[in-house]
């Protein structure tokens, strides 16, 4: 049962099957899932629920249960003045007598009820606004995983899309060098022309070792980023060329900055230092408690209190406490000055966050405009590449150009299709880059 109860739970976490193709969205769900960056931050915002309840607590009643049992081996002497028990004695004089029983017992009830305190109710509404910041902090953290993930979903489709030219290029090189191999045992090429193409195979092929490390490493990083195990065996959804969108509708935003969560989160701290200041403050405010105790007490010569003929006596007391602060020492005075000092700081933090929040925006835009103008000169590129290296095809078939000619129009389209996929993938980085600027990542998988 151990071992089926085990197996059940492990299957139960398993996030993904191997093999499995995963797109954007889907690799983006998998590291909100799993990460363990996210599952920190839940926890934290669930100590902060218990820790809010844990003050509340304390404005409960207060229900205590004790018993004593004391057993005087020697009962404790008193002195007191002669005469006191009997009047004929001298006063100078000093009786010592023993007051008690060797043996009590005491057991009861206490309640206690806080009526008044400002440190409480301070308390309270801090601990409130700590929930909000761990909520936010978890949103914050979920934004850095949605943004974290694209990247590195990006930075995998990109190696792919390397690998997919290179071995689009491998397969024509391979059918060229069939082609002059049999040209040049039929005595219709040069051996210097076959061995040409053979070395630009095998520079490519060394490229596609390189890549494939490469595409391996990216993978694992990725995984580790969406939590799930690093020996599970993933597929990335294959880039929609016939897709020509461009990511314009992100230039349309609106650029409401204030909805990023790393300001939020800075004003929450602001929020708990001032009530830091204030719970510092409560200090001065008097605090009243109301208190109950029953109790019920025996006493005898020796142990015999299971007995049930023992006489117990009950005691019962009401109360209130007042506590009123005089001085003490200017102590929180200085504690205050501490704390404005931590809120002068955490203004300039949500300054210098405002100016890099703009810059990143700023910036991403910039970014955005260029990358997507560099892919439409990169597109065209990549058409007149394509075309060249057909026309030069032809005319090589046909022995009106050499063979350096086909191979550098080759290696001039290689670089265009790689220069294209990589403008691609800048055009998405640049993207994901304006929409977490704006504090709105979540619109990069709708």
């Amino acid at each position: 049962m151990l071992v089926f109860f085990v197996g059940s739970s492990l299957m139960a976490q398993e996030p993904v099957g191997d093999g499995e193709v995963l797109t954007l969205q889907e690799a983006i769900q998998l590291g909100l899932k799993h990460n363990t960056e996210i599952k920190k931050a839940q926890l934290d915002e669930n100590a902060a629920d218990h820790q809010r309840k844990e003050i509340t607590g304390t404005g409960l009643p207060q229900v205590d249960a004790y018993g004593d049992y004391n057993n005087f081996l020697d009962v404790y002497p008193q002195a007191i003045p002669g005469g006191v028990l009997d009047p004929n004695s001298d006063p100078s004089d000093i009786n010592v007598i023993a007051f008690g029983v060797p043996q009590s017992v005491k057991a009861g009830v206490q309640v206690s009820q806080l009526i008044f305190s400002q440190s409480y109710l301070v308390g309270l509404k801090a601990a409130r606004t700590s929930e909000e910041f761990y909520r936010l902090m978890t949103r914050m953290t979920e934004e850095d995983i949605i943004y974290d993930v694209a990247l590195n979903y990006y930075s995998v489709i990109s190696t792919a899309l390397q690998m997919d030219n290179l071995q689009a290029n491998h397969d024509q090189l391979k059918r060229l060098a069939d082609i002059i191999r049999s040209q040049y045992e039929n005595d219709l090429a040069r051996k210097v022309d076959y061995n040409r193409v053979k070395v630009n195979l095998t520079t490519l092929e060394t490229e596609m070792d390189n890549l494939e490390i490469a595409i391996e490493q990216r993978q694992n990083y990725l995984k580790l980023v969406m939590g799930i195990p690093v020996n599970t065996e993933i597929k990335l959804a294959q880039y929609d060329f016939k897709d020509r969108s461009l990511p314009l509708q992100a230039l349309q935003m609106d650029a409401d900055l204030s909805q990023r969560y790393d300001l939020k989160v800075l004003e929450k701290q602001q929020e708990l230092n001032d009530l830091n200041v204030d719970n510092i403050k409560s200090g001065y405010y008097p605090t009243l408690s109301a208190f109950a105790d029953v109790n019920y007490n025996a006493f005898s010569s020796e142990f015999d209190f299971l007995s049930t003929g023992h006489v117990w006596y009950r005691g019962a007391l009401v109360g209130v406490k007042l506590s009123l602060p005089i001085f003490d020492g200017f102590q929180k005075k200085h504690k205050i000055a501490q704390a404005r000092v931590e809120g002068q700081k955490i203004k300039y933090d949500q300054y210098m966050a405002e100016q890099n929040a703009e810059a990143e925006y700023l910036n991403s835009v910039k970014k955005l405009n260029n990358s997507i103008k560099s892919l439409q000169a990169q597109e065209s590129n990549l058409e007149l590449s394509e075309d060249v290296f057909r026309q030069t095809g032809q005319l090589y078939r046909e022995g009106l150009s050499p063979l350096t000619d086909l191979l550098d129009a080759e290696t001039s389209l290689r670089q265009a299709r790689s220069s294209y996929y990589r403008q691609i993938i800048n055009v998405k980085t640049a993207e994901a880059d304006l929409y977490k600027s704006t504090g709105q990542i979540e619109k990069i998988i709708k």
